[in-house]
């Protein structure tokens, strides 16, 4: 019978399993595929035209911070006030 720390019950690997380093080909600039694909996992980039980049920057008392903070509950203050923003028709949500 084995003792319970003895290795002898694992199986020493075969030669044919044995880890074999791959090689990659490295491609040509003929082979090189003209569009390629990063970051393939989550969700896929919004165009240019869809990008919030304009910022504006609005200076409150720290009461109305506060009101603001309350209101918006666990949504960012940006988010919250950019949703008033749309309900309000002051912009448009393109």
């Amino acid at each position: 019978m084995l003792s319970k720390n003895s290795l002898a019950a694992l199986k020493a690997p075969k030669k044919e399993d044995a880890y074999q380093p791959v090689l990659h080909r490295v491609q040509t600039a003929s082979e090189t595929p003209s569009k390629v694909k990063r970051n393939t996992i989550g969700r896929p980039p919004k165009a240019k035209a869809q990008k919030r980049t304009y910022k504006i920057t609005l200076s409150l008392t720290p009461k109305q911070g506060e009101e603001i903070s309350a209101k918006a509950g666990i949504a960012g203050e940006a988010t919250y006030l950019y949703d008033q923003l749309l309900r309000a028709g002051i912009i448009s949500s393109d």
